[in-house]
């Protein structure tokens, strides 16, 4: 059965300037760098989820701000849509809290960001950048 995932992604900006980024541990897109973020549960706000991720993820609470992407993708034989935001405040500096998913969080500046990118952040930051909230592309590939 073929479906359709729905997740999001959040930039989170310290104050350089520099965005956090995760590099993957998962099979799928495995050492690829990402944004934290996941798939919405049943019944879940784009901010709950968010909350929780970052909860879950790197041990930080969040404010959601914005949104600044939207995006799917369809790489790794999967069809998401992503919903990318950015945060607008963040307490604590954030923590390696599911190392069964990432080997690492680290800082990077924008104008130099690490590869290889897992597709969906790569179309995130690439709309963030562009200050557009979507692109039309081939969203098959990186």
């Amino acid at each position: 059965m073929n479906n359709i995932g729905v997740g999001t992604h959040i930039i989170i900006l310290n104050l350089k300037g520099y965005v956090l980024l995760g590099k993957r541990k998962k099979k799928l897109g495995q050492g690829e760098w990402e944004l934290p973020g996941g798939h919405i549960e049943f019944q879940e706000s784009f901010e709950d989820n968010l909350v929780r991720e970052c909860k879950e993820e790197l041990g930080i609470n969040v404010e959601v701000g914005n949104l600044t992407s939207v995006s799917p993708n369809m790489k790794y034989d999967n069809h998401y849509i992503v919903f990318t935001f950015i945060a607008s405040s963040y307490k604590r500096e954030p923590k390696l809290m599911e190392p069964d998913k990432h080997y690492e969080w680290k800082w990077f500046n924008l104008n130099s960001l690490p590869e290889p990118l897992f597709i969906s952040t790569r179309f995130a930051l690439d709309n963030y950048l562009s200050k557009r909230i979507y692109q039309k592309r081939d969203f098959r590939v990186g």
